[in-house]
């Protein structure tokens, strides 16, 4: 009959603050971000892993627009935002040099010239799965360094081409768990 009188002058349990200063290494699906003036939520979070390195990418979609941020820290923090792109629309010769895993050091897309920088074998998988999936890639960057192709050749033979720029930390913002 009294409990409620006595529940006034109990300890309150202290409740665990919310956590509000998010950065890009806790991006997981679900959380939403700013980047160009535009929020965008993560649908999608994977692993990849190579020989020399590991990287995390996510799957953010605004509106009907859907891309890809991939986020490397292996020296320092490289962050790519990318969408996939058809390989026909860059250069006809490469769709073949890739299948045949010898592409072309150098193509031309869109009045630029890009350079091969970095060719891996690697492993991928969506996170929260156990099972990996082998792939052959190859990256191409402009002069300045700003810009990005990646081609990759998976295990079944297919190929897929993903066009880009690199990003800077602060370029992504207002990083929330969508609650």
């Amino acid at each position: 009959m009294f409990d409620w009188f006595f529940n006034l002058f109990k300890k309150k349990e202290e409740e665990a603050p919310i956590k509000v200063d998010y950065s890009i290494h806790d991006l997981q699906p679900g959380f939403l971000l700013d980047y160009d003036m535009e929020s965008w939520e993560v649908v999608g979070a994977y692993d990849y892993e190579y020989v020399t390195h590991s990287s995390k990418e996510y799957k953010i979609r605004s509106g009907s627009k859907t891309m890809f941020l991939n986020v490397s820290d292996s020296n320092d923090l490289i962050l790519g935002l990318s969408e996939e792109t058809n390989i026909n629309s860059i250069d006809m010769g490469l769709r073949l040099g890739v299948a045949q895993e010898n592409p072309t050091a150098r193509v031309n897309w869109k009045g630029e010239a890009y350079t091969i920088k970095e060719t891996s074998k690697g492993k991928f998988r969506e996170e929260g799965r156990s099972s990996w999936a082998a792939f052959s890639s190859w990256e191409y960057v402009n002069a300045e360094g700003t810009k990005f192709i990646y081609v990759s050749k998976w295990e079944d033979n297919s190929i897929e081409c993903y066009t880009g720029t690199f990003l800077k930390e602060y370029q992504i913002s207002n990083i929330l768990k969508n609650t």
